[in-house]
């Protein structure tokens, strides 16, 4: 069954961009065997935003969710952060189990040192493969354009990140972080460094920690950390085991 799946998965892939919605959604619908009705629902939203040049800003968009969403940001149409891809992997090992899939999930857009090309509408959007929100906000930038440092020697920031995740016992769950520019990822479980070669533990490469067969023992708080030689940031999240449904 899982072969077949993965066989799914790379028709999918090679379909024209197009098609590509349309499938993923279908593929989506056929993995999902969710224990609750389906739901994605802005926390809050955007609200339009005047800076001045050389100033800082950093966009937040939440959603709750269920399945498990991922958010992308574009300016004046076009996509400036994040990919509508799912979390296709964790829903094939799941396969043929009942899952809970739901939590909340953030991201921030940075503008370190605003100028006048950073004016335009911003749009934030979710997707779950099931439905889509979106959220928008104007940005004004006031003043002379300035002289604004690099942003190639510097820390990763955090862009998106599982505020909370609820998940099936005996299931595997995905925590999402990911960085602004290539990191190294650590991750941390109650303050403890996680063993990566227990076999249930792994560091994706895009930041996100997958986590085999959940159990009660799982649940807690959760830090991943991006980091280069320039410097480190972290986000907190906290995962929730819920009890066994059986089919």
């Amino acid at each position: 069954m899982i072969c077949k799946l993965m066989l799914l998965v790379s028709i999918v892939a090679a379909a024209p961009e197009s098609k590509m919605d349309a499938a993923v959604s279908d593929l989506v619908m056929g993995l999902d065997h969710l224990t609750g009705k389906t739901m994605l629902k802005l926390v809050d939203s955007l609200a339009d935003l005047k800076l001045e040049s050389g100033e800082s800003a950093a966009i937040r968009c939440e959603v709750t969710s269920t399945p498990s969403a991922v958010i992308f940001w574009e300016k004046d149409g076009k996509r400036v952060q994040g990919s509508d891809k799912l979390n296709l992997f964790e829903k094939i090992t799941n396969t043929g189990k009942f899952v809970v899939e739901s939590g909340i999930v953030s991201s921030i857009f940075h503008i370190p040192c605003a100028s006048s090309k950073d004016s335009g509408v911003y749009k934030c959007i979710a997707t779950n493969g099931h439905s889509t929100v979106e959220s928008t906000a104007e940005i004004q930038v006031d003043g002379v354009d300035g002289k604004c440092p690099s942003t190639h020697r510097t820390a990763p920031k955090i862009t998106l990140q599982t505020e909370s995740r609820f998940e099936m016992s005996g299931n595997a769950a995905t925590l999402v972080c990911r960085a602004d520019k290539k990191a190294d990822w650590t991750w941390t479980f109650s303050g403890e460094p996680i063993k990566m070669d227990d076999g249930r533990h792994e560091i994706l490469p895009n930041g996100d920690l997958f986590i085999r067969n959940i159990s009660w023992d799982d649940m807690g708080d959760y830090t991943c950390v991006a980091s280069n030689k320039y410097g480190q940031s972290e986000a907190e999240t906290f995962l929730y085991p819920t009890k066994k449904t059986v089919a």
